[in-house]
């Protein structure tokens, strides 16, 4: 009797036990690898989400970058034209060796070497220099003097003198450099002349009579 109520009371016991305990770890241990797989999935997706993110942001900064690009260098072209426009044309020339070494009063001196000649302004037959763009030009006279003579001379502009000036020395055979700066029409004429009584320039050897211009400015 008493074995049979000790079996009776263990099979209670055993089936009194809530259901759940039988399979506790086995619950937990799934729970916590679909939680992982949860969490794997979502860290997956950001991952990508931020992928996304990074390759938007980078295609927009090339793309940024590339019109900046092209607006430095559209900008460098259309400085580059705006310089070449404002550079424009190149004047100047160069002359030496006069034809008369002993000019009179009103005379054009005439320099019939040219060693330069941008913009072919200068004409060696007549010593008179054409502006063929209007502009701010610069002009430079070199004449050598004997020792004991003197020379007049005036750099003229349309007819008007520009500069005036005397060079003599009494004993030595001497050059002198004058210069002048003149605002010219197009066509505006330039020349050097003897301005006053009659002189004797030298020109032999280092001694050099020259003339020459240069545009500065349009």
């Amino acid at each position: 009797m008493f074995q049979r109520l000790v079996t009776l009371l263990f099979i209670t016991a055993v089936l009194s036990e809530p259901e759940c305990s039988r399979f506790h770890y086995e619950e937990q241990t799934l729970n916590k690898m679909i939680r992982q797989e949860i969490a794997m999935e979502k860290l997956q997706a950001d991952m990508a989400a931020t992928q996304q993110q990074v390759l938007d942001t980078l295609a927009k900064l090339k793309r940024v970058t590339n019109e900046m690009t092209e607006e430095t260098n559209r900008s460098i072209r259309n400085f580059a034209a705006d310089l070449e426009k404002l550079k424009g044309p190149t004047v100047a020339f160069r002359s030496n060796d006069l034809v008369d070494h002993s000019p009179s009063s009103g005379e054009t001196l005439v320099f019939k070497t040219t060693t330069l000649n941008e913009g072919l302004g200068y004409d060696n037959k007549s010593g008179i220099f054409t502006a063929p763009v209007a502009g701010t030009y610069t002009f430079s006279v070199q004449l050598c003097v004997d020792g004991g003579k003197d020379m007049y001379y005036a750099i003229v502009a349309d007819g008007v003198d520009i500069k005036k000036g005397w060079f003599c020395d009494e004993k030595w055979k001497t050059c002198y450099t004058t210069d002048t700066v003149a605002v010219l029409q197009k066509d505006s004429k330039v020349n050097v002349k003897c301005s006053a009584g009659s002189s004797t320039l030298r020109a032999t050897g280092n001694y050099w009579n020259t003339f020459s211009g240069v545009l500065v400015q349009l």
